[in-house]
């Protein structure tokens, strides 16, 4: 007896070969395999029961803390031994023209200190000749703890401490900065023109700051 629908027909035939298909691959061993390879992929990244979850556990306890170690400045240093009275301090900075005509000549002295229980800085300049300024100051904790985080951050302890040069230039000014904190020590010397060379960029900085600071 003959389909009353051939239309209805066809569409009927096509569906079944498509849910063929689909069954084909879904039961194609090609598929089974890529599918198996991703869940092992997924699973390896698991831990497992043999002490796996430990291991994992401990690196990322390891991670977490070297994040927050890079998130401390390593410059925060304890500036008060247990007893609360100041760590011995000493910074002292001495610049000067050399050997130029008195209307040029300047000298700059800068010496920051402290003792248990207060911080003191003091400031000599001369500018042509003549002194321009000499003081003796009292600086407040909140302050000096700032120019020590700051001077730490730059690297000041982290100079050997030199001698002065044992061949001197006459009328060369050999100026350096000098400190102390604790059993930490540096120093360095500078020429004037030496100063401006891209390779004391780090230490002009810590120069260019002493001389900023004030009570």
């Amino acid at each position: 007896m003959a389909n009353p629908n051939p239309v209805e027909t066809k569409k009927q035939i096509k569906s079944t070969n498509e849910n063929s298909d689909s069954s084909a691959r879904s039961t194609n061993p090609k598929n089974r395999k890529v599918k198996t390879k991703t869940n092992s992929n997924v699973s390896s990244s698991l831990p497992s029961k043999n002490g796996n979850k430990t291991v994992t556990i401990k690196q990322n306890l390891k991670a977490k803390q070297n994040n927050v170690s890079k998130e401390i400045p390593p410059n925060l240093t304890n500036l008060k031994n247990h007893k609360g009275n100041w760590k011995p301090m000493d910074l002292f900075w001495e610049e000067s023209s050399g050997a130029v005509a008195p209307e040029y000549r300047y000298a700059k002295q800068f010496h920051l200190w402290t003792d248990s229980k207060t911080i003191h800085l003091t400031r000599k300049i001369m500018k042509n000749g003549k002194l321009q300024l000499e003081e003796t100051k009292d600086i407040s904790p909140v302050q000096y703890e700032k120019w020590m985080n700051r001077f730490l951050d730059m690297g000041i302890s982290q100079f050997p401490y030199e001698e002065i040069p044992e061949e001197q230039i006459t009328g060369i000014s050999y100026n350096f900065v000098e400190f102390r904190f604790g059993s930490t020590k540096s120093k360095f010397y500078y020429r004037l023109e030496e100063i401006q060379q891209s390779e004391w960029v780090q230490k002009k900085e810590i120069i260019k700051f002493i001389e900023r600071m004030k009570p």
